[in-house]
């Protein structure tokens, strides 16, 4: 059964085991998330290293993507940067963590512990959001590049005629070097 399925993620001195949200649950958050993805995508592609140029989530470097992604939401409200953090790490119950904060037991993710791990390392809780984001809805961001074609090259031209262009490169170029 898919909503039992497990994927493991190390993210600081931490492991992560993120289980899938119900069906229902992901379509109610992806509407939240949709108003979210442009910029985030937009901040991404620079990112992703296929070799067809088509975007795709999955192929994007842990490592690399929490700066990033800080980046791409510094522009919206903190309230709602909140709000959905809470919703995709805490509200659903689908997260647990493994490492020195919780002396080597699994535990659930819950605000005390979050805010124990994430106290200096926000990088590390947008990774975290990412991966959340990847187990529930990477199937839908490759099935989006294969439609749209060259995704990343788009969205730069997006970002570009909005002016928006010159921090997400820069941002993206630094954290590839």
């Amino acid at each position: 059964m898919k909503l039992m399925e497990v994927t493991e993620k190390k993210i600081g001195e931490h492991t992560f085991y993120i289980r899938p949200f119900s069906a229902f649950v992901s379509a109610n958050l992806s509407g939240e998330l949709v108003a979210l993805i442009t910029p985030i995508i937009g901040s991404l592609a620079p990112l992703a290293s296929n070799a067809n140029d088509n975007f795709n989530i999955n192929d994007l470097e842990i490592e690399k993507v929490g700066p990033v992604l800080a980046d791409a939401v510094s522009g919206l409200s903190g309230d709602k940067v909140e709000e959905i953090m809470k919703k995709l790490m805490i509200n659903q119950q689908t997260v647990s963590v493994c490492g020195p904060i919780t002396d080597g037991d699994v535990k659930l993710l819950d605000m005390d512990l979050a805010n124990a791990i994430f106290c200096g390392e926000i990088q590390d809780m947008f990774a975290l959001c990412f991966e959340i984001i990847k187990v529930n809805y990477g199937g839908f961001f490759s099935k989006l590049g294969a439609r749209f074609g060259n995704l990343p090259s788009a969205f730069q031209k997006a970002m570009k005629n909005t002016g928006a262009s010159a921090p997400l490169t820069e941002a993206a170029s630094a954290t590839s070097n």
